[in-house]
């Protein structure tokens, strides 16, 4: 015999079981939590896989101020040159 064939856990079951399903208040956050999240890891990794040019690298070196402005110009004409 188990517990959910024993009469008084079967009578307990029944008394508070009306038939209708109450779901929780809040019960679209979770769904709303997991689908915010799966997109952020998508657009996360995303940027993080993304392949890095020399364009790109020279664009980052010259934001940090490690070139000046016409060094800049002019390693990005040459690899511009180069791309063609």
């Amino acid at each position: 015999m188990t517990l959910f064939t024993q009469p008084e856990t079967l009578s307990l079951l029944a008394d508070h079981h009306d038939g209708d399903w109450h779901p929780w208040p809040f019960f679209w956050l979770f769904p709303l939590l997991f689908w915010l999240t799966f997109v952020a890891v998508i657009l996360l990794s995303r940027n993080r896989f993304r392949r890095h040019t020399g364009i790109d690298a020279l664009r980052d070196g010259f934001a940090r101020g490690e070139i000046t402005e016409a060094q800049y110009r002019e390693r990005l004409a040459v690899l511009r040159e180069t791309r063609r």
